[in-house]
Order: structure tokens, then C-alpha cells, then sequence
């Protein structure tokens, strides 16, 4: 009997607490939720040619025990209510007037402010100098029922279009004009959505005046974050015409834009210096730029970056541009040193797809990670011609430092004719080469020729049992089904690493390739460096494709291993040295004459062979 009373009193007090827990939620009071604008104006005025920005979430008072989804929306049901209200008789903003980044806002528990949607005000088919109010207010809400959205609680924004204050159009033929730095800073907001916006620059740009601070920090122009706001951003496209024009001692905190797709010609960024404060910013120019849908969606021609540095907290930096989508790029030379985490490019961090003619970067590149690269970081697909780094590349953490003298990694198909570096590639992890870290892209053609690297590759030495993939040319061959040929290409640069390497090509690792083919190329490089001998060889280092696959074919003939380090032509003996030369009588130019070298490609008059 004691134990039945026992029960019955534990069951009493859960009942007792579970009714005091209904009635607190019943007595819980609602949180009422308002529409609020961040730092808002009683009236937004802008000129038709322009658009305004500003950012809307909901606020909760008292904060709310439950997390909601809400809903925005246009309520223009609202606008007569707001008139006899206010004594006023404005008009509903046309639809075609503005843009809501996302109607969707997310308010966690205890939480005051929701997260917030950019609103932009453009002014189309509005008439000028007259009124009109916008009202945006809650149209659902999920995710609980403790709640008020009253529809006094919506926004009301009051907009105005006034008489437009720039020359031109920004049609094609009659760009608008550029005169000053207060012109210059209304870029982002000119810019119109489907369609392409034109400049021209009349003056050179100085920022030495302009000081951006936490309270004021910079905004690239067309910036943008979400995967929905990237994609609005890309169909806002800018044609600019630097008219060989400057833009001087820029330091805001990211590149001068988010996102651009087009065209930007004839102008040079001078004295740029670059602490990057927001993501998918890292550069001088432009964070993204390009499309993956166009190759043709973005042309870069006849730029220069000049004396500029950037320090970027985020992955991907680039003195030009971050990341570049598709696109081509054409006569450019960057100067920019840079300190980034990974993904890092003299001229750009990573392209998904792109074409470089006559282009070139210089200033040193520490990477707190890997892929990094004099001129490209990662390159995912690429045709390059004509284009040099000479920067030196160095890896400051990390077990893959995965660096080239030109470019860091390749992960598809490329294309690199007449082209060099020249710069010292440093790491603390494995796999770097004085031209390409890594070759990686399965399935890939990679086409390199008429290309060369003279700067030394270092990786640690470490204990016995670490290891280095690298190459005075290329570092690693890692590409499953690959196909490599290498052409009239040349390496001289010291490789001073422990093992698995050469002054050549460091090694076949991981994934066997396809096809290697290597012509008509010498390597001169010293390997004295290389700490374990029977890992290393002038042409190839370790040959270990991957276990159940073919082994790589590899096809050497014209080549000319320059033995100043009595090393292995090849590492057990993977490359044939039949219709080769490996020893050190004469010259490394008698000795490509005596292979029958092209000389309209090759001059060999000095002691090493030179390009033409």
C-alpha cells in the first residue's frame, strides 16, 4: 500500500509540473514582430539612374522562446491605411522599382533581430520627383504560435526619384562619366539589374583622403554572399573604360568589386593596400569575376596593378581577382605582395576556367596553407601563353604545401605555352615544382611547352621518413588516366628536399597517369640538395601510380640530363635513356645540337640553351 501511494504522489507532481508548464506557456507573452530597417531615413531619394540599398529583418519584442521562418513580402493593401494615417496620398512603389534579395528571414530563440534581406530601390518606372511608399510587412511565419506580426508592424519605406547627376546614359556608346571620386563611389549603386551598365573614367581616382573604418567600412561594389544573391549579382554586368586613367592608394577592406561580369580595360590601380575584412573578396579588383555559363562574360585587358600588397583572413586571394569563373584576361602585369591562407595567386587565386595572354605578376606570396602559385593558385581548366611570374612562392604551415613557381595546382585540362618563372618556391609540406606544384586533374590533357622554371624548390628536410614530391619543373604528376606532354621546356633552378623528387618532374604518385611525354627539354637543376639519393632522378623521381592500375607510359627521347649532382637519370630506371643524353661532357647546347634540337625554337649558342 506504502509503494502504491509512492507512485501515485510521483505521477501527481509530473502532472503538476506539466500543467505549470502549459500555464507558463500560456501566460509566456507573445513576442510581437515588426519589420525594422537597419539605420533608417524618413525618405530615400535617388536619382532614376542610380538604385539604393538597404537592409531589412524582423525584430521580436519581447524575444521569443521559439525559433521562426518568416515570410516578407510587398503589402500595398497597406498603402491607404499609411496615407490617412499620415495625411498623406503617395502612391504604391511599382513592383519594377525594387528588388528583394530574400524573402525568407530566419529568427532563432532569444534572439532580439532575424537575419537580414537587402532591398534595393531603383527608381524604374517611377515617375521623377514624386512620392511613393513601399510597404513591406510579414505575410507568414512557421516554426511556432507564441507570436503577433501586426500589420502596423510592417516597413514603410518612402522613396523618391530626383533629377539624374551624371553625364551620359551607361548605355553602350554613351557610358556614363566618371569626374571625380564621389562619381567613382556611386559605381555599385549605377549599376542596373539584367543588363550591362556603362563607365568611363575623365580623371584619376585618388583614395589618400578616404579613410574606411569599422564604423565606415568599405562595401565592394556589387558584393554579395549567398548562393541567391551571386546569382542576381552575375546578370549585373559593368562595361569600364579606365581611358588609362589611375586609381590610387585604395585600402578598403576587400577588392573595389564583389562580383563583376564584363568588361574592364585601360586602367591601372596604383598603391592598393588591402586588409580583407569580408569573405570572397581577396584581391584588388574584383573578389569573383566571370561566369561558369559564358567564357565570354568577362574580358580583363590592359591593367596594371602596381605597388599594392594585400592580406587576406580568407581563402582565395589574388592581386587581380580572387577567383575567376571563366573568362579572359589580357595584357596584364600585377605587382602585389601577398599573405593569404590557401589559394593564392600573384594574379589570380583560383580560375575555374580561363584564358591568359601576355600576363604577368610579381611580389612575393605566403600562403598560411597551400596551393599557391606565382601567377594562379588552383587552376581548375586554363589556357596561359605569354605569361611569367617572378615572385617567390612560400608555404608557412601545413603538410601540403602543394606550390608552384607559376601555378600551385592544376585540377583539369591546360594548355601552357611560352611561358616561365622565375622565382624560389619554399614549403614545409610535400609536392612543389619551379613551373607547377601538382598536376592533378583525372582524366586531364595537359599540354606544356616552350616553358621554363630557374627558381630553386625547398621543402624541409625533416627526420628520416619524411618525404617531398618535388621537381624543378613539376612537382607531382598525381592524375588518374591523365595525359602529359612536356615540350621544349627547361628547369635550373636548385631542388633541396628528402626525397621522391628530380630536376625535372619530382614523381608519379598516388594516381598512375595515362601517358607522360617528354621532348626535346633539359634540366641543369642541382640536386645535391636532395637528402635520399635512391628516390630522386634528373628526370623522373619516384615512379608509384596507383596499386591495380596501368602503369604511366612514359615516352622521353631529346633530352638532355645535365648530371652536375651525380644523380640517376631516372629513379630505378622508370625513363629510358636510349635517344637521350645523361653525363656532363661539353655543353648542354653541344649536346642538344648533337640530338638534332629545332633551332628556330631553340638558340644554342651559350652554354645553356635559351628559348627564342
Amino acid at each position: 500500500m506504502k509503494r502504491i501511494t509512492i507512485i501515485l504522489s510521483a505521477i501527481s507532481c509530473l502532472l503538476a509540473v506539466s500543467c505549470d508548464k502549459e500555464k507558463k506557456a500560456e501566460e509566456a507573452t507573445p513576442a510581437e514582430l515588426a519589420v525594422v530597417v537597419e539605420n533608417a531615413k524618413d525618405i530615400y531619394e535617388s536619382p532614376k539612374n542610380l538604385s539604393v540599398s538597404l537592409n531589412l529583418a524582423v525584430a521580436a519584442d519581447p524575444v521569443s522562446e521559439e525559433a521562426y521562418t518568416i515570410t516578407l513580402g510587398p503589402k500595398p493593401g497597406l498603402v491607404a491605411s499609411y496615407n490617412t494615417a499620415h495625411g498623406t496620398s503617395y502612391e504604391s512603389l511599382p513592383s519594377s522599382a525594387y528588388t528583394l534579395s530574400s524573402s525568407t528571414l530566419m529568427l532563432t530563440k532569444y534572439s532580439p533581430k532575424s537575419t537580414a534581406a537587402e532591398l534595393r530601390l531603383k527608381g524604374d518606372g517611377c515617375e521623377q520627383d514624386k512620392t511613393y511608399v513601399l510597404p513591406i510587412g510579414i505575410e507568414s511565419v512557421q516554426g511556432g504560435t507564441n507570436f503577433h506580426a501586426p500589420d502596423d508592424k510592417a516597413a514603410f519605406i518612402i522613396f523618391k526619384v530626383t533629377a539624374p547627376e551624371q553625364q551620359g546614359s551607361g548605355k553602350s556608346g554613351d557610358p556614363y562619366i566618371i569626374e571625380d571620386l564621389e562619381g567613382f563611389l556611386k559605381i555599385g549603386s549605377m549599376m542596373q539589374d539584367d543588363a550591362t551598365t556603362y563607365f568611363k573614367l575623365a580623371t584619376d581616382i585618388d583614395f589618400a583622403e578616404v579613410k574606411f573604418t569599422e564604423e565606415s567600412p568599405w562595401t565592394p561594389f556589387n558584393y554579395a554572399t549567398t548562393d541567391e544573391e551571386v546569382a542576381a549579382a552575375e546578370k549585373r554586368m559593368i562595361d569600364l573604360d579606365g581611358d588609362n586613367h589611375k586609381i590610387s592608394n585604395f585600402t578598403g577592406g576587400g577588392a573595389l568589386f564583389g562580383v563583376l561580369v564584363g568588361s574592364v580595360q585601360n586602367l591601372t590601380i596604383e598603391n592598393a593596400d588591402i586588409t580583407c575584412s569580408v569573405n570572397n573578396a581577396g584581391a584588388t579588383l574584383a573578389g569573383s569575376a566571370g561566369t561558369t555559363a559564358s567564357a565570354d562574360a568577362l574580358v580583363i585587358k590592359n591593367v596594371k596593378v602596381v605597388g599594392s600588397k594585400l592580406t587576406n583572413d580568407y581563402k582565395r586571394s589574388g592581386g587581380l581577382v580572387a577567383w575567376i569563373k571563366g573568362g579572359t584576361v589580357e595584357n596584364v602585369d600585377v605587382e602585389c605582395t601577398i599573405t593569404g591562407i590557401q589559394q593564392n595567386g600573384g594574379l589570380v587565386g583560383r580560375v575555374e576556367s580561363g584564358t591568359f595572354i601576355n600576363c604577368s605578376a610579381s611580389g612575393n606570396i605566403t600562403s598560411e596553407s597551400y596551393y599557391s602559385g606565382g601567377l594562379v593558385g588552383v587552376a581548375v581548366n586554363i589556357d596561359i601563353k605569354n605569361c611569367h611570374a617572378s615572385g617567390n612562392v612560400t608555404g608557412t604551415s601545413g603538410s601540403y604545401t602543394r606550390a608552384g613557381g607559376l601555378i600551385g595546382q592544376i585540377d583539369g585540362s591546360a594548355t601552357i605555352e611560352n611561358c616561365y618563372a622565375t622565382g624560389n618556391v619554399e614549403g614545409t609540406g610535400h609536392m612543389a615544382g619551379g613551373l607547377v606544384g601538382v598536376i592533378a586533374g583525372d582524366d586531364a590533357v595537359i599540354n606544356i611547352s616552350k616553358s621554363y622554371a630557374t627558381g630553386s624548390v625547398t621543402l624541409p628536410h625533416g627526420e628520416s621518413g619524411n618525404w617531398a614530391h618535388a621537381g624543378g619543373l613539376i612537382g607531382t604528376l598525381n592524375a588518374l588516366n591523365a595525359s602529359v606532354t612536356i615540350s621544349n621546356c627547361y628547369a635550373t633552378g636548385a631542388v633541396l628536399v628528402r626525397r621522391y623528387s628530380s630536376g625535372f618532374v619530382g614523381s608519379i604518385y598516388a594516381k598512375a597517369a595515362k601517358e607522360l611525354k617528354i621532348t626535346n627539354s633539359y634540366s641543369a637543376s642541382d640536386l645535391s640538395g636532395i637528402v635520399v639519393a635512391d628516390r630522386c632522378g634528373i628526370v623522373l623521381g619516384l615512379n608509384d601510380g596507383a596499386s591495380g592500375t596501368p602503369p604511366t607510359t612514359i615516352t622521353c627521347t631529346g633530352f638532355v640530363a645535365w648530371n652536375i649532382s651525380d644523380r640517376l637519370f631516372s629513379y630505378a630506371g622508370s625513363v629510358a635513356e636510349d635517344g637521350n643524353y645523361y653525363g656532363k661532357e661539353g655543353t648542354v647546347s653541344q649536346q642538344a645540337a648533337k640530338l638534332n634540337w629545332d633551332t628556330s625554337i631553340w638558340d644554342l649558342s651559350a652554354e645553356l640553351p635559351k628559348l627564342k
